[in-house]
């Protein structure tokens, strides 16, 4: 069965869950109550970030002080999860963005690639899910558990799910934040 407090979309999924007895709607006051998350035996919650910093505090609704999104539900699933026999919470992203600051930009005026995976959240950043409730980090570069690792555990996990090409800097960022010489 599927459990929503919304659909938006095409007119293909209108019609679907249109009297489908197999979908139910409920105010997202239910639908996000970790309390009834943690009934689903091994709830898999997956959710995004737009960043992540090297002791894996996640900010999913900004960019620096730019809102970009709602925080939604995030910590409500993850911990909903968390506490479900078996279960998991899992922040999924793509290890790097393209650019959106002046100082983003290639000497051809194109936008350069940036890492998701950061020494420190850009100033402003809200944290949406702490790094206490952080269990799997998943990029293209692989999954992380650091449920349970100290920083310097953490930040080498990290490091490996970061593109390769922002590894050595993120190396030299962590000693320097004294997470250790990884």
């Amino acid at each position: 069965r599927v459990v929503t407090s919304f659909a938006s979309g095409t007119r293909a999924l209108h019609e679907f869950v249109h009297d489908n007895p197999f979908v139910e709607f409920h105010p997202s006051h239910v639908v996000n109550d970790p309390n009834e998350i943690r009934k689903q035996h091994r709830m898999v919650a997956i959710n995004s970030a737009l960043e992540i910093d090297l002791t894996g505090q996640v900010c999913a609704d900004s960019i620096g002080e730019r809102i970009h999104s709602g925080i939604g539900g995030q910590m409500d699933f993850v911990q909903g999860a968390l506490r479900s026999v078996g279960g998991q919470a899992v922040i999924a992203l793509p290890s790097t963005a393209r650019g959106r600051r002046p100082s983003d930009k290639n000497p051809d005026g194109s936008l350069r690639r940036v890492s998701r995976i950061v020494p420190r959240l850009k100033t402003g950043a809200g944290v949406v899910t702490t790094r206490g409730h952080v269990q799997w980090i998943v990029t293209e570069h692989g999954a992380v558990n650091l449920r349970g690792r100290t920083l310097r555990e953490r930040a080498e996990l990290l490091i490996e799910v970061a593109d390769p090409e922002f590894r050595s800097d993120l190396r030299a960022a962590a000693a320097l934040r004294n997470l250790g010489e990884v």
